[in-house]
């Protein structure tokens, strides 16, 4: 019962014994049960305690119940990534005393590392994954799930694509309700270019995103389908296009700049594949032109820009050796780890042949491999296999065949 948890919350506030408040009410062991909430009691009683307390038993419950639809309602501004929202009500939480009630202690942790997570700030949600898994077999169904969608987020932010896999497979569907996490499990899937089983898993979760009028999560399922529809062989290009259009538009009416300027950049990159380098530096440019500098989404462009002006002959050497060196510059300034592109883009701008080959076996694959995007682990490898036939060394190439064909069965045995 809350009125017996809302005492007992209020009496060790005030620091008093049950003896102490209770004294000329009722006995001690009476007030015990009410506050464990295993018996039946008058409302006289209860009157008589919260008139000793100083509070309004009526005013505190219904702050009770405020509390909890309050937790629910950041819950779905994190999946709608409603980030004013989201932080609003954070900032009330906080502020609510009863947020130290153990009611809602789990559900509460699990948001703020949710929060965390969507701010970036892993080292804070792993800190609070770490504390709640200690006493994760006293959870309920739901937490104990929601827990699992939470490491989840967490492994795939950290690179750990097939951990996020594992953990997300492990939900039991029937006793967790937030199906948003087949999102998570799509974009995990589309990492390790498992395309089959991603396209199924956006399938799913596109579903739900619609019937709960999640329009920008919506875009991003609806994103990863065209992606993966493109990912094994060219898909209808006029098709492909007018989809890409169409959630463009999409982003114009609710005035969402960033999934805009991602739409711009994917379809560019699949001009780009179909060797239509004008169009795809058009598009690049335009999803450049609505993103700060000191985006992460800006230099992906950028390095996408670059890449497709070389291949087209679009630019002079000058201009794409100017543009390298400030996508270079702007990476350590941000301490992206995109420099390593752009620094790709110089060896190659410079002709440096065997520079190119060395900076991609000691660095690229190296931080490739520590974050598992395995599909630019195969470009890479295969890069060098070809590398290293061409100067003669066979068995070296090999080497990087065998990786490569390793993965290659990976991949093959996810689908």
């Amino acid at each position: 019962m809350v009125e017996g948890k809302i005492i007992k919350f209020y009496r060790e506030k005030a620091g008093i014994t049950q003896g102490q408040l209770v004294g000329g009410i009722c006995s001690v062991t009476h007030l015990s049960k009410i506050e464990r909430g295993i018996t039946e009691y008058s409302e006289e009683i209860t009157y008589l305690v919260s008139k000793k307390l100083k509070i309004s038993l009526e005013d505190e419950k219904e702050r009770y119940e405020m509390l909890r639809q309050k937790l629910n309602l950041w819950h779905e501004a994190l999946v709608m990534q409603e980030t004013k929202e989201s932080e609003r009500l954070k900032s009330e939480i906080e502020n609510d005393i009863f947020i130290e009630l153990q009611d809602f202690q789990v559900f509460y942790q699990l948001l703020l590392a949710r929060y965390y997570l969507s701010q970036h700030k892993l080292d804070s949600a792993l800190v609070i994954i770490q504390d709640l898994q200690k006493n994760e077999t006293s959870f309920s169904p739901q937490d104990r799930n929601m827990l699992k969608h939470v490491q989840g987020i967490y492994y795939f932010l950290t690179g750990k694509y097939r951990d996020c896999i594992q953990i997300l497979i492990s939900i039991d569907q029937s006793q967790y309700n937030q199906y948003e996490y087949y999102y998570h499990l799509a974009l995990a899937y589309h990492t390790v270019q498992a395309n089959i089983i991603s396209y199924y898993y956006a399938e799913k979760v596109l579903d739900y995103f619609q019937k709960t009028l999640n329009i920008k999560r919506v875009i991003d399922t609806e994103m990863i389908m065209i992606i993966q529809l493109n990912s094994k062989e060219h898909h209808d290009f006029i098709e492909t296009k007018e989809r890409y259009e169409q959630l463009i538009r999409t982003c114009d009416i609710i005035l969402d700049i960033g999934r805009k300027s991602k739409l711009l950049h994917n379809l560019a990159f699949e001009l780009y594949r179909r060797k239509k380098y004008k169009e795809a530096a058009d598009f690049y440019q335009q999803a450049m032109n609505i993103t700060d500098e000191s985006a992460t989404h800006y230099l992906t462009g950028l390095d996408g820009y670059i890449s497709t002006c070389y291949k087209g002959n679009l630019l002079s050497k000058e201009s794409l050796m100017e543009l390298a060196n400030k996508g270079l510059k702007l990476a350590n300034s941000t301490n992206s780890t995109l420099w390593i592109s752009f620094q790709l883009q110089l060896y190659q701008l410079n002709e440096e042949e065997d520079k190119y080959y060395q900076f991609i076996e000691s660095t690229v694959l190296p931080h490739l491999n520590h974050i598992g995007y395995n599909m630019l682990i195969k470009h890479y490898e295969k890069k060098l296999f070809h590398y290293y036939v061409k100067k003669g060394e066979l068995q070296k190439g090999l080497e990087f065949a065998h990786s490569y064909m390793q993965e290659k069965k990976r991949t093959l045995d996810d689908e």
